[in-house]
């Protein structure tokens, strides 16, 4: 059975085609040939956009089907009980090609994927991760060995899907208490306890919500960063069709032309996203009055998307700020 999908879910979708395309274009020189392609959060390969019911291809086999050059090591991470089907549909569809699907928790499988890796002599290899949770299943544990498996100057690339949202529905604001289940997972997701001081002031109401989420995506940013050394953090938003914010995507990288190239792609999208969300709306209210029997010659001026401008860029990369609560640097 398919699952569907809303437009942010193309578009994000795109943001990664077009990167991976890059990314190992860019890479294709180095000696001997290989790249690496994990993505920890595989999902299902029958995916259909909510309203059109056109295919969406998956993240899978959109890693799958780059080209010029092609990914040599392609690694899947999917539940039990989907990760058979995962792979017996991805090698089938793809005979002859170095993929392998990891059944269980991600944070656990990703051990044992990184050691075959390395017992392959291959953490010198370019390598892109692709984290696209549901929830707060994404451990930052994971993200640090993430960092660590490559030797040289550059680190695994990683393109996390990020929700500042999710804290604010597991963090009562009033009400009631922050359960310890909830408390520890958060705990994990920053693999340190500071993001309280984010709660405590949202608690006090000297942060807004949106405050306290740009403060939560401040402080992933940052410790991506300081912590795990990577050079460069971008984030970009995406929201639904009422224009409520859903996640970020952060892409973290510590070569100069992933940089470049994700400022650019990020600034593509940041054009197109207001378009595809005015399109996604208006076909839905579309369909809404057709099954009223309610029909329109023309659609309004205010559904025809968003202007362009060539000369502006909708999307500039700024560095994380050090969190208040740190305190200064000694």
């Amino acid at each position: 059975m398919s699952r569907s999908w809303g437009y942010w879910t193309r578009g994000k979708l795109d943001v990664l085609r077009d990167y991976l395309n890059a990314f190992t274009t860019t890479t294709k020189h180095k000696a001997p040939s290989e790249r690496i392609y994990l993505d920890l959060f595989a999902g299902e390969t029958d995916n259909r956009d909510r309203i059109t019911s056109e295919e969406i291809q998956s993240s899978a086999q959109i890693a799958i089907s780059t080209e010029s050059p092609p990914f040599t090591r392609l690694r899947f991470f999917e539940v039990e009980d989907k990760a058979r089907e995962l792979e017996s549909s991805l090698l089938f569809a793809n005979p002859g090609r170095d993929i392998k699907v990891y059944a269980g928790d991600c944070n656990a499988q990703i051990v044992h994927a990184l050691n075959e890796l390395h017992g392959k002599d291959l953490a010198w290899a370019p390598t892109f991760a692709f984290i696209d949770p549901n929830s707060l299943e994404a451990k930052w544990c994971t993200l640090r060995r993430l960092s660590e498996f490559r030797t040289g100057n550059y680190k695994t690339e990683l393109f996390l899907l990020f929700s500042p949202q999710m804290f604010s529905r597991l963090l009562p604001v009033k009400g009631s208490q922050l359960r310890p289940d909830d408390e520890a997972a958060i705990d994990a997701v920053f693999g340190i306890g500071a993001w309280r001081e984010i709660y405590n002031s949202r608690l006090n109401e000297s942060l807004s919500g949106r405050q306290a989420h740009e403060a939560y995506l401040n402080l992933m940013r940052w410790r991506l960063e300081t912590e795990l050394g990577y050079q460069w953090t971008h984030p970009l938003e995406l929201k639904n069709t009422r224009g409520t914010s859903l996640y970020f995507m952060i892409f973290a990288t510590t070569h100069p032309a992933g940089h470049r190239i994700m400022s650019n792609l990020f600034d593509t999208a940041a054009r197109q996203f207001p378009a595809m969300q005015a399109e996604a709306r208006r076909r839905i209210q579309q369909m809404e009055e057709e099954s009223l029997g309610v029909m329109r010659l023309f659609p309004d001026d205010s559904e025809l998307g968003v202007a362009e401008s060539l000369d502006e860029r909708f999307y500039i990369h700024e560095p994380p700020t050090r969190p208040w609560f740190l305190g200064s640097e000694s």
